[in-house]
């Protein structure tokens, strides 16, 4: 057998996001093929530890990016000391700085991850992106990215156009993902709804990005159906007020207790009411679940292959077309197949970046 390709995955902060479950799922996929060593910021809230030690991986901690010349310092001593073959970071634009450390440090292969995009209306996140995406693009020497949108977003049309972007789908495990109907009586069970209620969910990190803020605005104009977001992270506190505040008794925020793919059988119908997303990994793992999907209008095309859902405007004057479309009551279907058809089956698209890993590594 060949010997493993060595990459330093540069992850930032473990805290449940998509992020770490495009780079973790497609890990336990090459593991056989690839030893990863990953690093995240020491302020890391939910690592995976039993997954790396399962498939022989390793993390190193680092002060978070916040604190530049601690984190600079710390990913310089990593780099010195290690021998990798691939320098890969999911970052998105404060890639620069891991990037620009691995170039100083002689390492060839220097892979920038694209997994997001940006929204003009956060005027400062957007401006600092803008500015850094022109020198992460300096320090790379590949191009990844999750989509069209993300890809052209932080490498520019013109590398987009010129086919130096590689698009890596944002994989799932069909078998986490897949409708389970004891799943789904056992969460509703122990949230409390009833046979009868209709719940529309969504999951994710509970931050201002997501806007779940939008979705309280539809609970609060629609009690006829149920509302839960299920997520963890720093908007928890500011969505729990709210929803006191509202006096809603249709929805509430929960913090998952087991594994995430469980909570979509429990859902009737997904939202995703995002201000950008480079793709929308939720939304990938809804279809698999087979339920309807409504996104806003800044999720890529790209991410509703399957054609069930459909895309809806943003706004407080767009409130009463995100209840018409969640009272269609739209059923749950079988989309195994399209997934898998369409390149998001987790073995696909793991098979995929190591491929890419072995092209690069022989030129």
């Amino acid at each position: 057998m060949e010997r493993k390709i060595k990459v330093l995955q540069i992850v930032g902060g473990f805290t449940g996001g998509g992020l770490e479950s495009f780079v973790m799922s497609h890990y336990k996929y090459m593991a056989d093929r690839v030893d990863c060593t990953f690093v995240a910021y020491d302020t890391s809230t939910i690592v995976p530890y039993d997954d790396i030690n399962k498939y022989g991986g390793k993390i190193i901690f680092v002060p978070n990016i916040k604190h530049l010349h601690k984190f600079n310092k710390a990913l310089d001593k990593i780099l010195k000391e290690g021998d990798y073959d691939i320098i890969h970071s999911h970052l998105n634009t404060l890639g620069v700085f891991p990037l620009r450390m691995a170039k100083k440090n002689h390492y060839p292969i220097r892979i920038s991850h694209s997994h997001s995009a940006s929204n003009k209306k956060e005027f400062k996140r957007h401006i600092a992106k803008t500015i850094l995406k022109k020198f992460s693009r300096k320090y790379a020497n590949v191009y990844f990215a999750c989509s069209e949108v993300a890809g052209r977003f932080q490498f520019g049309n013109k590398a987009y156009d010129e086919g130096k972007v590689k698009i890596i789908h944002n994989g799932v495990e069909i078998d986490r993902f897949i409708f389970d109907e004891d799943a789904r009586n056992r969460i509703r069970k122990a949230l409390g709804y009833k046979d009868t209620d209709f719940v529309v969910g969504t999951v994710g990190r509970l931050v201002g990005t997501k806007n779940h803020n939008f979705i309280l605005d539809i609970a609060k104009k629609d009690k006829e159906n149920q509302y839960l977001i299920v997520g963890n992270g720093p908007c928890e506190e500011e969505l729990n007020k709210r929803i006191k505040e509202l006096g809603l008794t249709n929805a509430k925020v929960f913090v998952p207790t087991e594994d995430i793919g469980k909570y979509y059988s429990a859902f009737d119908s997904f939202v995703m009411p995002s201000l950008y997303e480079g793709l929308g990994l939720a939304a990938v793992e809804a279809e698999t679940n087979g339920i309807y999907a409504l996104l806003s209008e800044f999720v890529p095309d790209v991410t509703l292959f399957t054609k069930y859902g459909e895309y809806l405007p943003l706004g407080e004057e767009n409130v009463d077309k995100w209840i018409e479309a969640i009272h269609k009551r739209m059923p749950r279907v079988d989309n195994v197949e399209k997934v898998k058809e369409n390149g998001y089956d987790i073995k696909t698209s793991a098979d995929n970046l190591y491929n890419e890993y072995l092209k690069l590594l022989q030129k």
